[in-house]
Parts: C-alpha cells; sequence; structure tokens
C-alpha cells in the first residue's frame, strides 16, 4: 500500500518558537495531459509547478534542470493541479508544452499549509532576484539561496 506525501513537525517543541515542519513531496512527474493526475490525493497541500530547463540527458549526471515557475497552496490538491490545463490558467501554455513538471505534498493544518507556501514563495522571490539583481553591480555577490528545508 503506497503512502501519499505528507508533512509532519522536525520535532515535538513545547516553546513559543515557530515550530518547524518537514514536508514529505511526491517525486517529480511530468504533466502532459490531465491524465498524469490521476494519483493526486483530494487532500489539502502545497504544490511546485517547475519548467524543464536541461533534460536529464543534457550531461548532468543524470540529473535535470528545473526552473521553479510556481508554488501555490490548496484546499484540495487534485483540483487545483486539473485547473493548470485549463484555458483560464496562466500556465496552461507553458504546461501544454509539455516541459513541466509536478511535485506536491500533502498537509491537512492549515497553519502549516500557509508557512509552508509562504517560505517557499520568499525563497522563489530572493531565488529572482538573484537571477536578475535589481542592481548589475551586486549581481556578482550574488548566490542563491538554499531551498526551505524538506524540500
Amino acid at each position: 500500500m503506497a503512502t501519499e506525501p505528507t508533512a509532519h513537525p522536525a520535532e515535538p517543541s513545547t516553546s513559543s518558537q515557530p515550530q518547524s515542519l518537514t514536508l514529505s513531496w511526491s517525486k517529480w512527474f511530468r504533466c502532459e495531459t490531465s491524465f498524469s493526475l490521476l494519483l493526486v490525493p483530494e487532500q489539502s497541500g502545497v504544490y511546485a509547478v517547475a519548467e524543464e530547463v536541461l533534460p536529464e540527458s543534457a550531461g548532468l549526471g543524470g540529473k535535470r534542470m528545473l526552473a521553479m515557475v510556481q508554488f501555490a497552496e490548496t484546499d484540495n490538491l487534485a483540483r487545483a493541479l486539473s485547473r493548470l490545463f485549463t484555458p483560464a490558467s496562466p500556465l496552461q501554455e507553458r504546461i501544454a508544452g509539455g516541459h513541466c513538471l509536478l511535485r506536491y505534498a500533502v498537509v491537512e493544518n492549515e497553519d502549516a499549509r500557509h508557512a509552508a507556501c509562504a517560505a517557499l514563495q520568499t525563497w522563489l522571490e530572493a531565488s529572482a532576484e538573484t537571477v536578475t539583481p535589481s542592481r548589475p553591480e551586486s549581481a556578482a555577490e550574488l548566490k542563491p539561496p538554499s531551498l526551505p528545508a524538506g524540500f
């Protein structure tokens, strides 16, 4: 029996400090058609959309290079990911191109879901600044930030 990717606290804490959250992500999967989503659960969670920049066969030791496009949270992963294929989706053209991959983590707790998505959005914004710095002279100084724990 397969288990769904889930979120769980990294370690129990009795302090008033924010608790660390570890997300158990699904593997990346290519989303060529909505049939790719048949095994996505109808549960709350967060998901990531990435576009393949360099395929696995590009000589990176069997690894592909992905450009993160979007992080989002939802009350129903299956429904939200299915909507990516509709003409109303701003990502529909990119996804129809067959170069996008998805991954998700089930996060039932609403506060944990908000916190995880906020941390991922912050990372995405910081990474975008690294790629296109607002000050050209600072480009050499910038290093991409590390991903949040669990990603």
